[in-house]
C-alpha cells in the first residue's frame, strides 16, 4: 500500500477539514480541497506544494462532475474523500423556514451523494478507495431544537451505511465519523439561528439554543486530534464503518442504544404479534 495518498476534501478552509489538511500534509499527504472562496483560504497553508485548493459550488452538479474530472486526470485517482461540507440549524422544527429546511439538506446530503457519486467510477475503476463522510453524533442521537441538522446527519447516516454495503466487496471502504462537540467555528460560521421564535418552544428547542451558545469556545473536542485518527483511519485494513469521537459523543450514542434496547424489548410482544 502506498504511503502517500490523493485526498480530496470538501469543506477544507475551516473546523475539522481544515485541521485534517494540516495534518495530512505533515505526513506528506498529496491533498486537493475544495472552498467556496480560495482567496479566503489560509494564506501559509495554501503555499504547501502538495496542496492544491480548488473554488467549487459544491451545489452544482456540473461544476462537481468537472472538478473530480479535473482532479482524475491530473493525479491520476482519487485514494480517499472526505465529505466535510456541513450546514447547520438550531430552531425547533415549527420555526424553520422551507428554506432553512432546504439548505441544511443540500449542505449535508445532496452535496455528499453528489460528490460519492462522482468520485465512485474512478475508485471502482482502480479497485481501491475509501470514502469518509463526516457525520455527527446528532447523527445517531436528537436533541430539541436541532431536529432539522438531525434529519440531515440521519440522512448520512443511512447513505453512507448503504454505501458501505454496496462497495465492500469492490474495494472501496467507507467510515462515517460521528464527533462530539469540537472547538471548531461550526458554531458561528456554518450554524444558523432559526429568525422565528415561538414561545411554548422556550424550555426545550430555546433552552438547546441557549446552551449551545454558551458552550461555544468550550467544546470538549480537540480538532487536531480528530486529524490525527482520520489519518489512522486510512491506514486501516479494515476501518470501522462507524467512528466517535469524543466522550461526550460516546455517552450520547451509548444512552441512546440502551434506551432503544429497553423499549425494544418491552414492546416486544406487540412487535411479534403483527406476523400471520
Amino acid at each position: 500500500m502506498k504511503n502517500n495518498k490523493i485526498w480530496l476534501i470538501t469543506g477544507a478552509s475551516q473546523g475539522i477539514g481544515f485541521a485534517a489538511i494540516r495534518y495530512l500534509l505533515s505526513k506528506n499527504q498529496t491533498i486537493i480541497a475544495t472552498t467556496r472562496n480560495v482567496d479566503a483560504f489560509d494564506k501559509e497553508v495554501i503555499k504547501n506544494p502538495n496542496l492544491e485548493v480548488i473554488s467549487l459550488d459544491l451545489t452544482n452538479e456540473t461544476a462537481v462532475e468537472n472538478s473530480i474530472s479535473y482532479v482524475a486526470e491530473k493525479y491520476g485517482t482519487i485514494d480517499l474523500l472526505i465529505n466535510n461540507a456541513g450546514y447547520g440549524f438550531v430552531g425547533a422544527i415549527e420555526e424553520a423556514y422551507e428554506l432553512d429546511i432546504a439548505k441544511v439538506l443540500s449542505i449535508n446530503v445532496e452535496v455528499t451523494l453528489r460528490m460519492t457519486r462522482f468520485v465512485l467510477p474512478i475508485m471502482r475503476k482502480a479497485g481501491s478507495g475509501h470514502i469518509i463522510n463526516l457525520s455527527s453524533v446528532s447523527g445517531l442521537a436528537s436533541s430539541p431544537g436541532f431536529g432539522i441538522y438531525n434529519a440531515a446527519k440521519y440522512a448520512v447516516e443511512g447513505l453512507s451505511e448503504a454505501l458501505y454495503h454496496e462497495v465492500k466487496d469492490l474495494g472501496i471502504k467507507v467510515t462515517i465519523i460521528e464527533p462530539g462537540a469540537f472547538r471548531t467555528n461550526f458554531l458561528d460560521s456554518s450554524l444558523v439561528v432559526a429568525k422565528k421564535n415561538i414561545s411554548d418552544y422556550d424550555a426545550t428547542a430555546g433552552n438547546f439554543r441557549n446552551q449551545l451558545k454558551k458552550n461555544n469556545g468550550h467544546q470538549p473536542g480537540n480538532p487536531e486530534k480528530a486529524a490525527e485518527i482520520i489519518f489512522e483511519i486510512s491506514k486501516m485494513s479494515k476501518p470501522p464503518l462507524r467512528l466517535l469521537l469524543g466522550k461526550d459523543a460516546y455517552n450520547r450514542a451509548t444512552k441512546k442504544l440502551n434506551d432503544m434496547q429497553i423499549e425494544i424489548e418491552q414492546m416486544k410482544s406487540l412487535t411479534l404479534s403483527t406476523d400471520f
